[in-house]
């Protein structure tokens, strides 16, 4: 705890401790700042990768409606990437995290969603340069990896906690991810295997 009365996650909120501070105290860390935030700026991001994408040939094989649905799909890996990375700071903070009590997760909960966040950075890299080359194929066993981690979250939360329209967050966002990771894992079974075929 420094004498700002906040308790940091482990030595990375330490070190980032004045940057955290002060978005702390601009609010950002409330989701109903950082959520809008984040998305605008992926809204902001995806017209660039979206162009990136129609010259490199990822929507060369689709049909209009096949098109709009990566097009979707792609976006949200946009998404996830802007707001994974306002959670992996947000939750360096222990007062930020959403427990009542202390857990003894609390350190991991950070480092996760950095995980996540370098998941969907690698995704991005790899949709972007739409090679099929030996570092592609290291990329998809990466992405894999977090897409498995992925189904075990989506899991936890469909048998754990509470299916509900008001609180989208809980179970209800298990079913709602569990789709996209499957869209997202056939969208690497295809590029990076049959590919090889």
């Amino acid at each position: 705890m420094d004498g700002s009365g906040v308790t940091f996650a482990n030595e990375l909120g330490r070190a980032l401790g004045p940057v955290l501070l002060w978005l702390r105290n601009m609010y950002f860390f409330e989701w109903y700042v950082y959520v809008p935030l984040m998305t605008a700026v992926s809204l902001g991001l995806y017209p660039r990768i979206f162009s990136r994408l129609k010259q490199n040939g990822t929507f060369s094989s689709s049909r209009s409606k096949q098109k709009l649905l990566w097009a979707c799909a792609y976006y949200g890996l946009c998404f996830l990437t802007t707001n994974s990375l306002a959670v992996s700071l947000k939750t360096l903070i222990i007062e930020e995290l959403d427990y009542s009590t202390r857990v003894w997760y609390e350190g991991l909960v950070s480092p996760l969603h950095f995980y996540i966040f370098t998941i969907t950075l690698s995704y991005l890299f790899l949709v972007l340069r739409n090679r099929y080359e030996r570092f592609d194929q290291l990329l998809g066993v990466y992405i894999q990896l977090g897409l498995i981690g992925g189904y075990w979250i989506c899991g936890f939360r469909i048998f754990n906690e509470p299916i509900s329209i008001f609180n989208p967050t809980a179970g209800l966002s298990g079913i709602l991810l569990g789709g996209c990771f499957c869209l997202y894992n056939y969208d690497i079974y295809r590029r990076c295997i049959l590919k090889s075929m």
